[in-house]
């Protein structure tokens, strides 16, 4: 079947609906594929799968673009290989058309159906379909895709993509990875099955590279993207093998990807993990500090510990990069929830200049007044200091830009500063005359948090100038402030506190980050999985493979692995905690912790207690009031309305 014109426009999610139902199952396409219509008559069991002999460089193929440039008159890159084994090739592209070794056509599809922008701008054969490309890396074509990556009015990072079509079958299983060459952009290879059902595919990550590059990617090193349900993969359930080249929210992006020699391993030729660690005993610092080291006598620490201990943060709604109100998913009946369980205090995670309506033309100094949806800012607001009130529990209006428009280059707009600090005066001035106590201000989560750029120096001058703007509404709120690079701990203990002497300071820990982050999608531990809290011999391996580290995993994701032995521990937690809490009680001032936690994708339950375990008593040690990082989701506290088994207490609460 010939899809190329059907899938042009369709989004991810309709291209996923439409493929199981597409997908063509006769026997003489199953046939194809599992046999090897590519393979050499060279002996099979000496055969060496991506190290093959190379291509002859003389051979030609008609050209459906009707160019007549030969290979020899582009310039040499290469020689890449050709796989030969016990695998199937799935194309070498040297046919010149879109149809693959395997029986069926490339396909393409971008965010057109998302609202977004982004084009495939490759030229297409009289068919309107995409061809391969002239090279002159040892072969004659490869599959040549130019793009243009134009979030338009779509929500997400915007996207393009090609693959095509298999016919699931049984034998499908005897293959245990894909292998390919490329040149060009940074891109995803997907490889679907028909067992996720929510379009939470499988997937490998690759760098950009401007030489051709070899690609090989086992199938026991995949991962999902991290939005849907987890399920494992299954070869014999294969459905399409694709590509997609992503880009961000904030600049528009042009650049292209060769593909060649796409080839799927027979397990047998899949390189086997070998022992690359020594299982070593756990190195525990030392943690030494007297009561005065970390005694502050400043009332706000008596007020800290009142209203801001046992917190929890609302996660996965507001804090959304395009996540201006739309209704309650959160409301009063999860306060209750969380109140009832003993939590004590929310925090609200909010992008409050979302809710300034012009926004951007007052920044481009266009629009000398900023201008607000207030029924719809303090509908939300409001709502939650009621709800919090009734229920006993303090609340933290926490200024979070998920979409990081608080970045490097708006950090040195006085406009763009300005006009945070508008924002928050009007919320000030908004609470002026309320009479509690336990509402608090963040003024700005993790600044710059997607890169992390911004200066110190930078973010005093903005912090001072929203303090500034506060105090000149608002006196009695008690406000939090935490420093630049993820509210580090390091930065803040190189700072003098503001003249302001209502000002609790805060910062957050994730450490060790190999552990709570493991599998997280976004990150570069998406592979890792199975670290134990704490560090334990016993359970530990001479082989990083068995905790998820692949041949592309990052290297300091590596060493980070191999050094846990060192980290996976309170004591190391605690060492860098007490750096806080020793600035603090130095300086007389308040210091908190309101983000901490662990995801629960590839982890076990008992190790994740562990941790929570280890986190409240570092807390209760120091006296620093907590609150976790999050409510529901994959760092969850609450599953189908209940606390979590084990948590009352890891965290010393419950009922």
């Amino acid at each position: 079947m010939q899809l190329k014109n059907f899938y042009s426009t369709v989004s991810v999610l309709g291209i996923a609906s439409v493929m199981a139902l597409t997908a063509c199952g006769d026997d003489s396409s199953d046939a194809q594929f599992v046999a090897n219509p590519g393979i050499s008559q060279q002996n099979p069991e000496t055969a060496v799968p991506g190290n093959g002999q190379k291509q002859d460089s003389t051979t030609t193929a008609p050209s459906d673009s009707g160019t007549t440039q030969t290979p020899g008159t582009l310039p040499a890159e290469g020689p890449i290989t050709l796989p030969q084994g016990l695998g199937v090739l799935v194309d070498d592209f040297e046919d010149g058309d879109n149809e693959s070794k395997v029986g069926d056509y490339w396909y393409t599809y971008d965010d057109k159906g998302n609202n977004g922008a982004s084009v495939i701008t490759t030229p297409l054969n009289d068919e309107d379909n995409i061809i391969p490309g002239r090279v002159n890396n040892g072969s004659n074509y490869a599959l040549q895709v130019n793009y243009t990556l134009d979030k338009g009015e779509y929500e997400y990072d915007p996207y393009v993509g090609w693959g095509l079509q298999i016919a699931p079958n049984d034998a499908n299983a005897r293959f245990g990875g894909i292998t390919y060459w490329y040149k060009g952009g940074a891109h995803e290879v997907h490889i679907e099955t028909s067992d996720v059902l929510d379009y939470d595919v499988h997937l490998a990550k690759m760098p950009a590279s401007r030489t051709w590059k070899q690609a090989v990617v086992r199938f026991k090193d995949l991962v999902q993207g991290g939005w849907g349900v987890e399920v494992p993969f299954e070869a014999k359930n294969i459905m399409a093998i694709s590509f997609q080249a992503k880009g961000n929210r904030t600049k528009v992006i042009s650049d292209s990807l060769f593909i060649d020699n796409i080839y799927l391993q027979d397990s047998t030729e899949v390189e086997k993990d070998k022992p690359d660690m020594e299982i070593k005993d756990p190195v525990i610092p030392e943690v030494k500090f007297t009561e005065a080291e970390i005694t502050v006598t400043n009332p706000l620490q008596e007020k800290a510990m009142k209203y801001l201990n046992k917190g929890v943060s609302f996660t996965n709604w507001l804090e959304d990069a395009n996540g201006k109100f739309k209704k309650f998913e959160f409301g009063e009946k999860d306060i209750q929830i969380l109140a009832d369980n003993g939590f004590k205090s929310i925090r609200l995670p909010i992008d409050l200049d979302l809710y300034a309506t012009n926004r951007d033309a007052f920044v481009k100094g266009t629009d000398a007044e900023l201008k607000f949806d207030d029924d719809t800012l303090f509908m939300v607001l409001d709502s939650f200091v009621e709800w919090t009130g009734k229920h006993n529990m303090s609340f933290v209006i926490d200024y979070h830009e998920y979409d990081n428009s608080y970045n490097l280059t708006s950090a040195k707009d006085s406009n763009y500063v300005k006009m945070m600090a508008e924002v928050w005066k009007h919320v000030a001035a908004h609470y002026a005359e309320n009479t509690r106590e336990d509402v608090f201000f963040e003024l700005l989560n993790e600044p710059d948090m997607s890169d992390g750029k911004v200066t110190a120096a930078l973010w005093t001058t903005a912090a001072q100038a929203i303090i500034d703007a506060i105090r000149s509404v608002n006196t009695k709120q008690t406000l939090l402030f935490g420093d630049v690079k993820w509210y580090s701990i390091t930065e803040l203990a190189k700072r003098t506190p503001f003249a302001d002497d209502n000002i609790i300071y805060v910062i957050h820990t994730y450490e060790p980050f190999a552990f709570t982050h493991q599998g997280g999608s976004w990150t570069d531990y998406a592979t890792i999985k199975g670290l134990p809290f704490p560090y334990d011999p016993a359970k530990w391996s001479t082989v990083s493979g068995d905790f998820g580290v692949t041949a592309s995993t990052k290297s300091y994701v590596k060493t980070a692995i191999k050094n846990y032995y060192k980290a996976g521990n309170k004591e190391a937690i605690m060492v860098e905690m007490l750096k806080a809490k020793k600035w603090a009680a130095t300086n007389n001032v308040p210091v908190i912790i309101n983000e901490f936690g662990a995801l629960n994708l590839r982890s076990t339950a008992e190790s994740r207690l562990n941790y929570l375990t280890a986190m409240r008593e570092i807390c209760d040690t120091l006296q620093i009031p907590w609150t976790h990082w999050g409510y529901t989701g994959n760092f969850s506290v609450i599953e189908d309305g209940k606390l979590i088994e084990g948590l009352d207490k890891a965290l010393g609460v419950g009922k």
